[in-house]
């Protein structure tokens, strides 16, 4: 499966929200689109980010590829994803499922569920911003987050199973 076939059956269908207070889409000191700005902090905390061939922004941590969806220009959302990082094994989908309903309601920013393949779990750090400091912010936390949920994930599969 592609890169892009990864992403897009992670991907969760929905209303987009709409910013009530106004949307910050440009860094104010030079004019920066919203994904110029995000290269610009991921290369300052020390990675080295690709745009792929859908715009997203894709970079490794921890040995990880992480995608970063920018959605729309004038909306000040973001959201960080760490594709189908679990196989479902056949017959475990309710397993998997609970575990990711129990990791989504105890772990704070953190989504994790099951993707459109039914077939992978999927997480996702979703945030809106207000400027540059709490875009930079948001991004190392949501980093740090994607770092540990697959190990969290293993743990809380095994423990809810019971092994």
């Amino acid at each position: 499966m592609s890169i892009s076939e990864r992403k897009n059956s992670s991907r969760r269908g929905g209303r987009r929200r709409k910013n009530v207070k106004g949307s910050l889409p440009k860094d104010e000191s030079n004019n920066m689109s919203k994904k110029e700005l995000i290269l610009k902090i991921i290369e300052k905390m020390g990675y080295s980010p690709e745009v792929d061939n859908d715009g997203d922004i894709m970079l490794i941590y921890q040995m990880k590829q992480i995608y970063i969806l920018t959605g729309d220009e004038e909306e000040p959302y973001v959201s960080v994803m760490l594709p189908q990082f679990h196989e479902i094994d056949e017959g475990q989908e309710t397993l998997a499922l609970a575990t990711c309903n129990k990791m989504t309601r105890e772990l704070k920013m953190a989504k994790v569920y099951i993707d459109q393949t039914f077939k992978n779990v999927t997480s996702t750090c979703e945030f809106f911003y207000d400027n540059e400091e709490s875009l930079e912010q948001n991004l190392r936390n949501s980093l740090q987050m994607l770092g540990v949920v697959r190990t969290i994930f293993r743990n809380n599969i095994a423990e809810l199973s019971g092994e």
